[in-house]
């Protein structure tokens, strides 16, 4: 009975099928074509006269070459030809027997991803080869470096495949009670199932890559057609085609080895690296390691002698179980500041919790991805079941290794998508089937003429009409769109912008809405604080207004403690490391970290001296209070603060919150928090009546303000911590005022902002930040224009009302959908993460596309809000610098990650190009800038706009071109021009280097308010087109009159099937022919406001010239030999050669007036044009 097979996977489609290959014979392009050409060859011996079988052998031929070439194009055409359906019983499972050959047909959900036919691979000895816990794979596959796998145990009745597991989702008791491989037989087993923790990328030999080229559909197809065109008699200029398509692919399979070779170079070399297995320490190859082994990280050795050993680099993904670490995620999420890693807990998590490393995840914690740095590691005393390691390192748990790993999930990316770099193919086809229609049209005259002429040879006459058809298509076209986005990618590399999805850069240029988010993008990291607000009272004085700002040094001692002890810094090489807020904090109340989460006070609190000689501390608390109330004893200031566990900062949560001990003359125990006000709020005992008052004054002037709060807790409730969950702890605050910080500008964010507006560019921020800070933000910098900002807000549980942000006196709006359009004429609209909540998909589509800016949105909400503008059909483009930005970025068709703190800039590799290194790239979104600014995104976009650009004057030239020549090779046919090999060799070698000058042109460095074209099918396009290829048709037709009167047409050579004898009507139609094609690039050039001038482009302006020179040099026979050399006659009279100058001078004049003509049309009414 017959098993189905299926793949359980979300990247793939569900249903597949096994295939095993054909004999040789029985192949569908062999058997049936073997039988036709031997009835063939057979009734040839017999027949002697007739040209009938010759023509129809010649049809069987091209139909078995196109057999054979389809099956190297299509996979599924492939299958068809090469291989038969395999039905799979459940015998054949059990017993793992499975012909020579056999394949899966993969059928990936995404258009963007290739089908392939993967080979099978099984292990018949599967069975016998498990542990209790481990099983290797008794059959499986890989594609694109994933291996999808069937276990022994698989139920039989159903062949369904699963990507190769890892031990991630076992419950966190497992892992605590994990003690490494206790045998060999399990090492042996795990290794055959996991196999090497490394990243195996074979570089296939030139020849082989070379093949796959040769193959490709275009490059056959422009064999084919240089193949006619020797049939035709341009030997020379078929042979000058060939080689130089040749030589393309050539270069083509030299930079794709040159890649492959630089991504080799991008891993890291193996280290020696401590692993505890069959109960002791060993030190083996990091390329050893598998899921399940338990290793130290710490202190690595070099296994070759000179090998970096700088930096430490976790070798694969692991789970910390002992120990503490802090690693640089900026690979993972763009952001360099560093993370604390915290070992396992089990008690802080509920019974049979399992591991859950996704994002957001607040498991992640525990997780050290591989690629990531490790700046600093403290092993703890004593794990307790595993010996400490000799290096004295962090005990971890391996989860996952190789591809399998985030590191490899990057490094798939990039080997994957640098073999897409290309351009528009879908629309590059439909043009080309569009100008298709004018070459069959040609075709069919040349044709019809053809037939009606008795003296016409058949063959020829078919050989011709072939020809006009596949003229459409030059041989420089796939050379070009790759060249453009190649370009673009050295461009940007030197701006220090690293792409790892060069397909995407076109999209740059077509982006209409960019958002961007505020902390650390829009504005700078290095905050300033004011002080804090809402206290009763200084270290000194008592206060009446709480809209005070009391000043860091004079901040009450409970307080100065909160802002001390709440935060996630870390001492790494004797230097304060963390988020710059919490950096800026600590530097101004003037307290010292130390190694250890301890913080001490750089002096004593702000006590007079002679008055703490004079009164005991008994009085001078009598008499000054604690700073919060009248009613409380001052504290003179504890000597330590340490910090002895802490509920890391909650993007969904949005407050932070720390444990610590205060040393004094007596231990106390104390819960620090800190987070966004109208969250801090419901935890609060008693909430001052000023609170909301004070918050909203400041945020309104573009701070971020934080709520500050605390509680004691006793020495008992310290042991029980582990016990309690996090809201437990987190509620009955007593209130600590709020700390004011200022979040300046970065300096070119205003000007970046203002050249994104003036380029017609719509912009939104998206921020996790106050909405009362963010639309202050987005009035400062001018992305918000309105007197009045409507904010939309929760009013109930399912509803949602706008909210003035200003006057609370305004009675709110209630939300409708039909009036947010009319609502965005004037007012700023802005959105809440609560509101958004309530929201259908609708209303979200609907307040996306209006509102300016989004505050308070988790990162699931930014990636919805981003996701919403593209199924309105808009391009947008993201801008973030962390984690939370992550989704975002990669829902958008342009995500630009931001790293703020980049390390110390390495020049990029001159070889490769457009590869990067670990360190230049990250998974966080297709590109990556290591400038701190907001810059790069004008320059990614000025970049994609020229590359744009570049892909679509290509389109119009090869339009303009394509129907000159098919009216050139019909039309004109029929008088008998024609052009001979050397003048067709010499225009070949004129276009190709007039195309690779073009691809050379650089960017303006400002972006314009006019916006480029996107679509080739659009009415400036083809208005264009029809417009010049008129103008040169009737400088066709004019020239053609002018050399009549030469010709004798009645002359035997003038047949169209004669062979090609220089005269002066072939002379005039090459000239005038080769300066229209030199005008097209001369009127088609864009230049200016996308890319630079003509006039900057000094090859393109030098060649140019040159191409001008010939022309008219052969007009006017200055140098004879040139005309000799291309074959062209001398004119007849003086008057020809002016009359023909006039002609070449009008032409020139008219389709340069007519393309300035439709280029202004295209600026004045775009959205009729474009």
């Amino acid at each position: 009975m017959e098993v189905p097979v299926e793949v359980d996977d979300a990247e793939l489609h569900h249903h597949v099928a096994l295939y095993v290959p054909l004999p040789p014979l029985l192949r569908l392009d062999v058997l049936p074509f073997l039988m036709l050409y031997t009835t063939f060859t057979a009734c040839m011996m017999q027949v002697h006269e007739g040209q009938g079988f010759v023509v129809a052998f010649a049809i069987v031929a091209f139909l078995h070459a196109l057999a054979f070439f389809s099956s190297e194009w299509s996979v599924d055409i492939k299958a068809w030809i090469a291989y038969t359906r395999f039905p799979i019983t459940s015998a054949n499972l059990e017993t793992c027997a499975f012909p020579r050959g056999i394949a899966v047909k993969i059928d990936p959900v995404s258009a963007i991803l290739p089908k392939e036919l993967c080979p099978l691979h099984w292990n018949a000895d599967a069975k016998k080869v498990k542990t209790k816990t481990l099983m290797i794979p008794s059959v499986w596959f890989s594609y694109q470096k994933l291996r999808f796998c069937i276990y022994p145990s698989h139920d039989s009745k159903k062949m369904c495949f699963q990507r190769l597991s890892y031990p991630t989702a076992l419950t966190l008791e497992q892992y605590a009670r994990k003690t490494g491989y206790t045998s060999a037989q399990e090492i042996d087993v795990a290794v055959a199932r996991w196999e090497d923790n490394e990243f195996d990328i074979p570089i296939p030999e030139f020849w082989e890559l070379l093949k796959q080229h040769l193959v490709a559909p275009f490059f056959v197809f422009q064999f084919f057609c240089m193949l006619l065109w020797c049939l035709d008699e341009y030997m020379y200029y078929s042979l000058l085609t060939l080689a130089m398509l040749v030589l393309f692919e050539c270069t083509v399979v030299k930079q794709r080895q040159s890649n492959m070779e630089l991504l080799r170079q991008m891993r890291r070399p193996a280290v020696r690296i401590m692993v505890y297995r069959m109960s002791k320490w060993q030190e083996i190859s990091s390329r050893h390691l598998v899921p399940g082994d338990i290793c130290s990280i710490g202190r690595s050795k070099p296994i070759y002698v000179g090998q970096d050993m700088s930096e430490e680099v976790v070798p694969c993904d692991v789970l910390l179980l002992d120990g503490t670490c802090v690693a640089n995620e900026a690979m993972l999420s763009g952001e360099s500041i560093p993370l604390r890693k915290e070992m396992l807990d089990v008690s802080h998590y509920t019974p049979k919790s399992t591991l859950n490393i996704d994002d957001g995840s607040a498991m992640k914690k525990h997780i050290l991805f591989g690629g990531t740095k490790v700046l600093q590691f403290s092993p703890s005393e004593s794990f307790g079941r595993i010996p400490a390691p000799p290096n004295s390192g962090c005990i971890v748990y391996v989860l996952r290794t190789g591809f399998g790993t985030t590191q490899g999930n990057l490094m798939r990316t990039i080997l994957f998508s640098s073999q897409r770099v290309t351009a528009n193919n879908m629309e590059s086809m439909w043009f080309i089937l569009f100008l298709l229609c004018f070459a069959v049209l040609a075709s069919g005259i040349v044709l019809r003429q053809g037939l009606l002429d008795p003296t016409r040879s058949s063959f020829k006459l078919f050989l011709h009409c072939v020809m006009i058809i596949t003229s459409v298509v030059p041989p420089e076209l796939p050379m070009e769109l790759s060249l453009a986005v190649t370009n673009s990618l050295l461009s940007l590399t030197k701006l220090n912008i690293f792409c790892t999805e060069p397909f995407r850069i076109p999209f740059a240029g077509k982006v209409d809405i960019l958002c961007f988010d505020k902390t650390g993008t829009l504005t700078s990291d290095d905050l300033e604080m004011h002080g804090v607000a809402g206290l009763a009272t200084t270290s000194l004085v008592k206060l009446d207004n709480p809209l005070h700002l009391v000043t860091p040094k004079s901040l009450p001692t409970e307080v100065q403690v909160i802002l001390a002890g709440c935060h996630s810094l870390m001492v790494i090489n004797g230097k304060i490391m963390g988020d710059p807020l919490e950096t800026t904090i600590m530097s101004h109340i003037k307290w010292h970290l130390r190694p250890g989460d301890v913080a001490v006070p750089a002096m004593s609190f702000k006590v007079d001296p002679l008055e703490s000689m004079m009164m005991s501390p008994q009085s001078w608390q009598m008499r000054h209070g604690n700073g919060m109330g009248s009613g409380q004893p001052f504290l003179l200031g504890p000597k330590s603060v340490k910090i002895v566990h802490r509920y890391a900062f909650s993007s969904d949560l949005k407050r932070m919150s720390s444990i610590v001990v205060l040393e004094d003359s007596s231990t106390s125990v104390k819960l620090l928090s800190k987070g966004a006000p109208e969250v801090m709020e419901s935890l609060f005992t008693k909430v001052p009546a000023f609170y909301t008052k004070v918050y909203r004054y400041y945020t309104q002037k573009g701070c971020r303000v934080l709520a500050l709060g605390s509680k004691s807790l006793s020495t008992n409730d310290l042991q029980r911590v582990k016990t309690f969950s996090r809201t437990d702890m987190e509620r009955e605050l007593d209130f600590g005022g709020f700390l004011v910080l200022d979040c300046p500008l970065k300096r070119d964010t205003s000007a970046v902002i203002s050249e994104l507006k003036a380029s017609s560019h719509s912009l939104v921020m998206i921020t996790g930040d106050n909405p009362l800070t963010a639309c202050d933000v987005a009035k400062q910098i001018k992305m918000t224009g309105y007197s009045k900002t409507l904010i939309l807000q929760p009013a109930a549980a399912t509803s949602v009302d706008w909210i003035d942000a200003l006057d609370e006196t305004v009675p709110p709006l209630p939300f409708d959908i039909a009036g947010v359009p009319s609502l965005s004429q004037s007012y700023d609209l802005c959105v809440t993460g609560a509101a958004l909540a309530l929201l259908s998909p609708d209303e979200l589509r609907a307040v996306s596309s209006h509102a300016r800016v989004f505050a308070r949105t988790s990162p699931a909400q930014k990636e919805s809000i981003v996701d919403a503008l593209n199924q309105q059909g808009f391009f947008t483009a993201m801008c973030g610098d962390g984690t939370n930005d992550v989704g975002a970025l990669k829902r958008a068709h342009v995500g630009i990650s931001i790293i703020n703190n980049p390390e110390k800039s390495r020049q990029p590799s001159s070889e490769g190009g457009h590869m990067v290194k670990f360190g230049d790239a990250s998974i966080a979104s297709p590109f990556t800038s290591k400038q701190p600014s907001i810059k790069a995104t004008t320059q990614i976009l000025c970049q994609g706009r020229c590359t744009l650009v570049t892909t679509l004057q290509m389109y119009k030239i090869l339009g303009v071109n394509c129907l000159i020549t098919a009216y050139v090779l019909s039309s004109l046919y029929i008088y008998g021009v024609k052009q001979g090999d050397t003048q067709m060799t010499m225009v070949g070698v004129l276009i190709a280097l007039f195309f690779l000058f073009l691809s050379y042109a650089k960017p303006c460095d400002k972006l314009s308010a006019q916006r480029p074209l996107t679509r080739v099918f659009c009415a400036s396009m083809l208005f264009s087109i029809a417009g010049q290829f008129l103008v040169h048709l009737t400088s066709l037709v004019a020239a053609l009159n002018v050399a009549l009167p030469y010709v004798d047409l009645d002359d035997p050579a003038m047949h169209p099937e004669a062979k090609f004898h220089p005269n002066v009507l072939n002379t005039i139609v090459f000239l005038i022919s080769l300066l229209m094609q030199v005008n097209t690039f001369v009127v088609n050039y864009s230049g200016a406001p996308f890319m630079e001038s003509f006039q900057d482009n000094r090859l393109l302006v030098r060649w140019t010239g040159l191409a001008y020179c010939i022309v008219f040099i052969a007009l006017w026979e200055v140098f004879p030999p040139l005309n000799d050399m291309l074959e062209l006659v001398f004119l007849p009279s003086i008057d020809a050669q002016l009359q023909l100058s006039a002609i070449m001078l009008a032409d020139t004049g008219a389709v340069l007036g007519f393309e300035r003509l439709v280029q202004w049309l295209t600026a004045k009414y775009p959205g009729v044009m474009a």
